[in-house]
């Protein structure tokens, strides 16, 4: 079921109740970083027993030049027991004259034994690999490395270990890390822009030096969700779980905010084999959006892993997302709504995803004004009421259900449900899950029909509408 806890937004494949959404002040418990007046995204959290270690890319002055205020790496550690925690501090910065003297950001951070990575004599136990930029337009980024004994006092490699093929467009960003042998064996997966995005697997024995392996596959991918936050393995079962961006809103459904982050991430999964051969394709498992969190923006997330890049077992799939807080209210205008998932708003929040309960609750809420028939998130101050359950939807493609919901919004108030995937010109709220076109021999499915009551849309599973206009059969779900 989907559920929120005290502790953890789980998405566990169910549903969620009227009144169990996010709460706009404070942040769910558990968020990592909520500094006021500033963005945090793009998390990389190490679990060490109860300690949470997480590094972000947050705006900060850069203590080498402090009349620069910009992207910087911020650092905080949490004991989940006793509550103590230090930080948030700044713990990277943009070096001045150099190849990153403009941007450094998207740190991913792994364990292991360094030996002597920067012939000074030194050996470290740390490496963050973050992406940095001397062009002020954030473009032909590369990715660097520095090193560290506490994960607080950082010392760079003085140039990037990984480049882009070409120096047009962004170039490499979003480093996903795994240490092979627990000293300085590293597999790195970054994107390249370069040509197109696509994803790429490099390999040292030192944590400096990389030699390049291939492509990865993108059979079994959305084709419209080409960029990620962030990949990591989960060797009890031999699989990888990566999570890519869906595309960002068109401004002409937001009243002409451009938002810079995504609406929503999707989660799959791959055999480590496949990984390059697509011999088994990707298997999409899940969606985090606005429909889910009521969130505007949703993107870059970081898994939870161990210390050496390993998945966190027997607590479901944990990742920290970046989202907008807080959420628009249910009635906000389109810019309005634009507006929230601005950069000022961008903060760090934990999610995770519990396998084996693959059907959600379909939903009808009315507030006397509009209706919302949605899966995930209802807005707690709109005075929704929960109508009725009109059935179940899968959270994922399966079972012969590949027909997805999703939700929209058209002005202010008008909630509605549609299979184009953009919202026939209005504003995409996310994906509630996955029907059916037709009947199925064997299934006791439940037709949906779209209907109209002139100033407000809804789904029912009456052909008449309870008397109002049918607009159109819209589907089946399981009942």
């Amino acid at each position: 079921m989907r559920v929120l806890t005290g502790t953890m937004i789980a998405v566990a494949l169910g549903f969620c109740v009227a009144g169990c959404g996010f709460s706009a002040a404070p942040l769910p418990a558990g968020a990592v970083a909520g500094r006021a007046g500033v963005y945090d995204y793009s998390p990389s959290v190490i679990q060490t027993g109860n300690v949470l270690q997480s590094w972000w890319c947050g705006s900060a002055y850069n203590p080498s030049d402090t009349a620069q205020f910009s992207d910087t790496i911020q650092y905080q550690s949490v004991d989940m027991s006793t509550h103590a925690h230090y930080g948030p501090v700044t713990v990277l910065s943009e070096t001045p004259g150099a190849w990153d003297s403009v941007y450094t950001c998207n740190p991913k951070v792994i364990q292991g034994s360094f030996a002597n990575p920067l012939d000074d004599g030194e050996s470290f136990a740390y490496a963050m690999y973050y992406v940095g930029t001397g062009a002020v337009e954030g473009t032909n980024n590369f990715i660097g490395v520095a090193f560290s004994n506490d994960g607080i006092s950082w010392k760079k490699f003085p140039y990037p270990v990984i480049s882009p093929e070409t120096s047009d467009g962004y170039g490499v960003g979003q480093p996903a890390l795994y240490n092979n042998d627990h000293h300085g064996a590293i597999r790195i997966f970054y994107e390249d822009s370069s040509h197109y995005v696509h994803h790429v697997e490099a390999i040292s024995s030192d944590g400096v030096h990389f030699t390049t392996l291939g492509t990865l596959t993108t059979n079994g991918l959305d084709p419209n969700s080409p960029t990620w936050g962030d990949m990591a393995y989960d060797p009890g079962t031999g699989y990888w779980y990566a999570a890519f961006n869906t595309p960002s809103r068109d401004p002409s459904t937001t009243g002409g905010v451009t938002e810079r982050g995504s609406y929503g991430i999707e989660l799959f999964r791959i055999p480590d084999a496949s990984l390059l051969t697509g011999a088994t394709p990707w298997q999409m498992l899940t969606t985090v959006d606005t429909s889910l969190t009521g969130y505007e923006a949703n993107f870059l997330p970081g898994f939870v892993r161990d210390m050496f890049g390993n998945l966190i077992a027997g607590s479901g799939i944990q990742l920290y997302n970046s989202i907008s807080d807080p959420p628009p209210p249910w009635n906000a205008s389109p810019a309005a709504a634009g507006t929230s998932g601005g950069v000022a708003n961008w903060k760090i929040i934990p999610v995770a995803w519990m396998p084996n309960h693959p059907l959600i609750a379909f939903n009808r809420y009315f507030n006397q004004t509009s209706h919302d028939v949605t899966t995930g998130w209802i807005d707690p101050n709109g005075g929704f009421t929960l109508e009725f359950t009109l059935g179940h939807l899968y959270q994922s493609p399966q079972q012969g259900a590949t027909v997805p919901f999703y939700g929209c919004k058209d002005g202010s108030t008008d909630y509605f449900v549609s299979l184009d995937n953009v919202c026939e010109g209005s504003r995409i709220i996310g994906v509630n899950g996955y029907g059916y076109s037709r009947p199925v021999a064997g299934l006791n499915l439940v037709a949906l029909y779209r209907c109209s009551s002139g100033h407000d849309r809804f789904l029912s599973i009456d052909p008449k509408c309870e008397g109002q206009t049918t607009q159109e059969l819209l589907g089946y779900v399981l009942p």
